[in-house]
């Protein structure tokens, strides 16, 4: 019966940088085998170093043994074609190249081996076969040999167009495991012999053998292509935030405007239609005849309207323009270009749009103040100011004439409708004060130490009131100059200009003349232009 040896297979240190588990046991093991018993090592993987230190085991044996010989022929190793993996370069060719040839192809001399014996016969115990000779394994390709040590394999350079790594020469800092293959025992009966063949064994794929005598080294890595460099394409500029007039930009007002015009003109002329199916039914054409939307005023009421009531109303409509203008520069302006600091008090220190709109302010109070004056004083109030409960319902039909565009007749240098005597009473005698009282709160001539007082009326409540009355400011002079313009433009601007009741251009050239003053004072409203005017009455500054 056959004894075959095994080595112990070695896995993982049990400890950080410790040997593989369990220890390198195979020399001690092929030293104390029995008799007999030929231990050799794989053709693939033994050094000549193991395959020296088990000649003498294997001497010992073939002389204990009958004159039969066994001879151990090794299956010559075929070459075996190079299996390409990925390539080493991105777009380079797979590895290793189709030029490569394995070791068995490059290396013509075949391993040596033992011719086959003759038929076994009876031979004196003290002739002894020769030993069966065991060919040595090649030595794989970059892989560095100490005398007396194990084949230590070398790898790729560390340096491009290096040397591989480890240096030849270097020896390895444990051995390397050795696999054994079984063989067969040779019998100890001279009588038989018998001729054991090893079974083959598959050597791993052999790697290109160095020249002797000279130190192993791979061909130079072929250099890595480098990508084309691609000009980074300059990113694209973001467009700009289109600048905001309030919460919408130009081309969102403009949206606004188209879509919530053709929205009101749809609205409209359902309202028109409605109104004209209205008025043509029978009570409210006796409702329309008994309140045609005025009344007669007191026989003590004056007619026409003076010169002083045209000059102020050109005054008024100048100063709210600006007044509206300025407004909405305070309320939404963020960093203010100037300062104004009144003399009396250097440390009160508030922006020049806010000056210019409080000194406007001013003057429109003013205006105000002379035009009631002289309101009263010429008896021209009974014309603004309702002196009948009438005026509710000739209002109302006002409207309706007025919806319906079948307009009312009127002579607005005699009587206005009531419709516009309410209109003009709202303006002069509840909006201008609601306007005055809340933007003294809100300025700087309101005592800020008077607890009483700001507890009674807070500065919030003028903030909330002051702003809705700009806006009906605007929503009046929009109304009136388009009604001016709608029933009858010549008449109209000839009795609020030229203080005549005529069908002529006088009133008219009068107005163009107007327009061009409010459009210079607009444009000039700057502080180029303010800052010279406002140092007059205290400090300018930047900051």
């Amino acid at each position: 019966m056959a004894t075959y040896g095994r080595t112990t297979r070695q896995g993982l240190p049990r400890f950080a940088g410790g040997d593989p588990w369990p220890p390198v046991s195979e020399v001690a093991e092929a030293a104390t085998m029995p008799a007999g018993v030929v231990a050799a090592t794989d053709t693939a993987e033994a050094s000549p170093a193991v395959a020296a230190a088990a000649a003498p085991a294997t001497a010992v044996a073939a002389t204990a043994a009958a004159p039969a010989t066994a001879v151990v022929v090794p299956a010559a190793p075929s070459p075996r074609p190079v299996r390409r993996g990925l390539p080493r370069v991105p777009g380079g060719e797979p590895w290793p190249p189709a030029s490569f040839a394995p070791a068995a192809a490059l290396d013509s001399t075949p391993p040596t081996d033992v011719a086959p014996a003759p038929p076994a016969t009876a031979a004196p115990a003290a002739t002894a076969p020769p030993a069966a000779k065991v060919a040595p394994a090649a030595t794989p390709a970059g892989a560095s040999t100490v005398a007396g040590a194990v084949a230590l394999r070398r790898g790729l350079p560390r340096t491009p167009d290096g040397d591989p790594w480890p240096p030849a020469g270097t020896a390895p800092a444990r051995p390397e495991r050795v696999v054994e293959t079984p063989v067969a025992e040779v019998a100890p009966t001279v009588e038989a012999a018998a001729v054991v063949a090893p079974t083959p064994t598959v050597a791993p794929a052999p790697t290109p053998v160095a020249a002797p005598g000279a130190a192993p080294r791979r061909a130079p890595m072929p250099q890595p292509r480098r990508a084309t460099s691609v000009a980074a394409s300059t990113p694209p500029v973001a467009e700009p935030w289109p600048k905001l007039y309030g919460p919408y930009s130009r081309a969102e007002w403009a949206a606004v405007l188209v879509i919530g015009g053709f929205g009101l003109l749809l609205a409209g002329t359902g309202v028109v239609v409605v109104v004209n199916w209205l008025l043509a039914t029978a009570p409210m054409q006796d409702f329309i005849a008994s309140y045609p939307g005025e009344y007669h005023l007191p026989e003590s009421a004056p007619v026409g309207i003076p010169a002083w009531l045209g000059w102020q109303h050109f005054f008024n409509v100048f100063l709210i323009v600006l007044i509206i203008r300025s407004g909405l520069q305070v309320r939404t302006q963020k960093r203010p270009t100037a300062f104004w600091s009144p003399r009396w008090n250097a440390k009160r220190k508030i922006s020049l749009a806010l000056w210019f709109h409080q000194s406007l302010d001013i003057l429109w109070l003013v205006n105000g103040v002379v035009f009631v004056v002289l309101l009263f004083a010429t008896g021209q109030w009974m014309r603004i100011v309702p002196t009948s409960w009438e005026v509710f319902p000739n209002a109302i039909s006002a409207l309706l004439q007025y919806l319906s565009l079948d307009w009312p007749t009127e002579n607005g240098w005699v009587n206005y409708n009531s419709l516009q005597q309410i209109a003009y009473f709202m303006t002069v005698f509840v909006a201008a004060p609601l306007a005055v009282i809340t933007g003294v709160r809100m300025s700087g001539i309101w005592p800020k130490n008077a607890k009483t007082l700001n507890r009674i009326y807070p500065v919030e409540w003028a903030r909330a009131v002051h702003f809705p009355v700009m806006l009906y400011f605007v929503a009046f002079i929009i109304v009136h100059v388009g009604l001016v313009f709608a029933t009858g433009i010549l008449r109209n601007l000839n009795h609020m200009y030229a203080s005549q009741d005529a069908v002529n251009w006088v009133g008219f050239w009068i107005f163009v003349a107007s327009l061009v003053v409010i459009a210079v004072a607009w444009i000039a409203a700057r502080p180029l232009v303010l800052a010279p005017i406002a140092r007059l009455f205290g400090k300018v500054s930047g900051r």
